[in-house]
């Protein structure tokens, strides 16, 4: 997936799944499995996640290059990286403490705004690098370890869409 593809199929699915949030009812919001997130707590681990990757794309390269290293062997295919994390959440993977979300109260106009915010500020950083860059930078990941720039985006894009299915799979319960 070239840069102008994962911008596009980032903005478009964050944009998809905060619509579908922003839709709730607070009762829907709140409803969840046992042991499950609520679509509330989806939205929040979502922007979590992204944070620390705009973050990250904001520093000069050579920190991360510096801490992380280079590729060697360039981006794996967005296939290939969904089947690697797959196959972690199968063998019990689960997000570290540091991706859950709080226990803080959802504002749906205040959460979902910075959520909005967060993924076009990400996007503004994936316009200005160099496809080399996104090809050959790591940068870590809890569980699938040093994934390049291009790999992480395309977790980000993986991960959107699969809590979005979460949250959808939340509301269906019978209140």
């Amino acid at each position: 997936m070239n840069r102008s593809e994962l911008i596009r199929r980032l903005r478009d699915d964050h944009t998809s799944f905060i619509s579908f949030v922003d839709s709730l009812t607070d009762e829907q919001l709140s409803r969840s499995k046992p042991n499950k997130w609520s679509a509330s707590r989806q939205a929040q681990h979502v922007y979590l996640c992204l944070r620390p990757i705009r973050l990250a794309l904001g520093l000069p390269k050579w920190i991360p290059v510096l801490l992380f290293g280079k590729s060697k062997t360039g981006s794996r295919s967005y296939e290939s990286l969904v089947t690697a994390y797959q196959a972690k959440l199968q063998a019990g993977g689960k997000a570290s403490f540091l991706y859950e979300p709080g226990k803080a109260t959802f504002s749906k106009e205040r959460d979902l705004k910075r959520l909005q915010t967060l993924v076009a500020k990400l996007t503004e950083r994936i316009a200005l690098l160099q496809d080399s860059d996104m090809d050959s930078i790591l940068l870590p990941h809890p569980l699938l370890g040093k994934l390049t720039i291009r790999e992480l985006l395309h977790f980000a894009l993986y991960h959107v869409g699969h809590h979005h299915k979460q949250a959808m799979e939340q509301i269906v319960l019978a209140p």
